[in-house]
């Protein structure tokens, strides 16, 4: 759905502004005053803040929209609004409180990059207990190009208890965005970073007959960042004046059945621990609300950029390569597709040499088929020395049974970089090819690419294979493969499909090239 402009939204809150009583520089609200809606925009996303608990009560991305359209809004409907903040140990929750606020609007632009929104407390009247002179600010600053923004903390107490620590907390957990919901919701995950190890968090405990699942987990110790995640976008918390003591992940899991359809769902909130002290004190945050962007995650320099999922160990080298490429070429070429397509044709450049080796030891073991048939009925009754006298011509004649491998041993780590990259980066979420291609991150849904791979597969291996005891595998294999491809991303389909295209181009102009030998006795 379209969104109002932000002027426009503010002009509509105006109604219920209730004149503020300025006391010294801080506007004082009494708690009758009525909750009233901030709104921040900035060339990244609109935010919506409320006066009650000064939290965050909407966020809606501007560059990146849900596949049926309308900009995607990542804080769930009906939720515990995020960035509020309790003090478990005297049972205290900001949300309760009416906050002061000192703008209305907050428009950031290249003329007016950074500024600032407070929201300000005093209890003044004894709002705690008896005990008045507690002074809460919570005052956020926002940047014209960045989806992270800070957070400002302060409390003067003076002899008022708190008690030992305090949660800041984005409880909402974030709204699922993409058509595969399923998929969506296998991602999410509660994660931090406590040392140099990142905790991942994604099991609810199911009582068994039950359709409610729930998630509840607290770990103590240094806490660089906390995050809640889904798919493709995530929100995480990152103290940057004091370390945080520990974290909280907490969430529900619900299963519904309607018209026996299986619905499903998940939120995953996530809190920081602070400490406190008796009298004064302050903390500082950065809060990130946007895309699991790697480039953007890794300039941050704090192991945010470990939530892009790349693979294993050994394969996140060659998903960083091929996310690299892909991104570079993206700069040129403004189609994915064509991206694809242009990484296609350099990868078979860069494997040619293989290629024409493989085709090469391929048409010399044709040529030695007749003796090795011979050799097969000599010694057909003693195996040992059958296997050795065809090691034999093998070696003599430069002969290797599994040439034909060559180009595909050092592509199968290549491939899955690429199906990590095609399956969970959002540099190709959304990614438009040509007609019916309107995602490359999802499957095609036509199985027209999957048709077009099986049937180039087929003449790739009638071409290659000659020993009629293999000829089944020129009918299976493109059947396999077809079946396995088909719920794989298209991007990934495209690549396969236009690497086959171009091999049989490849093998035809190698054997056009070879001279035709006379067959060894």
């Amino acid at each position: 759905m379209e969104q109002a402009p932000i002027d426009t939204l503010a002009r509509q809150e105006k109604k219920e502004e209730v004149p503020l009583k300025p006391v010294g520089e801080i506007l004082l609200a009494p708690s009758s005053v009525p909750e009233k809606k901030v709104y921040v925009e900035n060339s990244f996303y609109k935010g919506v803040f409320s006066t009650k608990g000064g939290v965050l009560t909407s966020f809606i991305f501007k560059k990146y929209k849900y596949s049926q359209g309308g900009l995607i809004e990542i804080i769930p409907e009906d939720t515990i609004y995020p960035l509020n903040i309790s003090f478990p140990d005297i049972n205290l929750d900001l949300s309760q409180i009416d906050f002061a606020v000192d703008k209305d609007t907050l428009f950031l632009s290249k003329s007016h990059p950074v500024d600032s929104l407070t929201f300000s407390f005093s209890d003044e009247k004894g709002f705690f207990s008896d005990e008045k002179g507690i002074s809460i600010v919570k005052r956020f600053i926002f940047f014209e190009d960045k989806y992270d923004f800070q957070l400002q903390f302060e409390v003067s107490s003076k002899d008022k208890n708190l008690g030992r620590s305090y949660l800041l907390a984005w409880g909402s957990g974030v709204s699922p965005t993409e058509t595969n919901l399923p998929e969506d919701l296998g991602y999410f995950e509660a994660s931090s970073m406590m040392g140099a190890e990142v905790v991942k968090i994604k099991n609810f405990q199911q009582p068994k007959g039950s359709n409610i699942g729930k998630m509840e987990e607290f770990r103590s110790g240094e806490t660089k960042w906390v995050a809640t995640r889904s798919k493709y976008f995530f929100a995480s918390l990152v103290p940057l004046s004091n370390p945080a003591i520990g974290f909280k992940a907490e969430g529900t899991r619900e299963v519904k059945y309607i018209n026996d359809k299986k619905l499903e769902e998940k939120k995953i909130g996530v809190s920081l621990e602070m400490q406190t002290s008796r009298d004064i004190f302050q903390d500082k945050f950065m809060v990130y609300v946007g895309p699991i962007d790697y480039h953007i995650l890794k300039n941050y320099k704090i192991g945010l950029e470990n939530l892009v999922d790349l693979g294993w160990k050994i394969i996140k080298p060659f998903s960083l390569a091929v996310l690299w490429i892909f991104v570079n070429l993206h700069k040129v070429i403004p189609n994915y597709g064509l991206v694809i397509i242009v990484f296609t044709i350099l990868i078979k450049i860069l494997f040619h040499p293989l290629t024409h080796k493989s085709v090469t030891l391929a048409q010399k073991m044709q040529e030695l088929q007749p003796k090795i048939t011979a050799l097969k009925e000599k010694y057909k009754k003693d195996p040992q020395r059958m296997n050795q006298e065809i090691m034999k011509l093998y070696k003599e004649q430069g002969a290797n049974p599994l040439g034909g491998c060559l180009p595909l041993l050092p592509q199968m780590p290549l491939f899955y970089g690429l199906f990590v990259v095609f399956r969970s980066t959002i540099e190709l979420r959304g990614a438009k090819f040509i007609f019916w291609l309107s995602d490359l991150s999802q499957m095609d849904k036509y199985y027209i690419l999957p048709v077009i791979m099986a049937v180039t597969m087929f003449w790739q291996q009638k071409m290659t294979i000659k020993d009629p005891k293999q000829m089944a595998m020129v009918y299976l294999m493109p059947v396999l493969f077809f079946f396995l491809f088909k719920s794989f991303p298209a991007g990934l389909t495209l690549y396969w499909t236009f690497y086959n295209i171009l091999s049989l181009i490849e093998q035809y102009y190698i054997k056009s090239k070879m001279k035709p030998k006379v067959a060894i006795a």
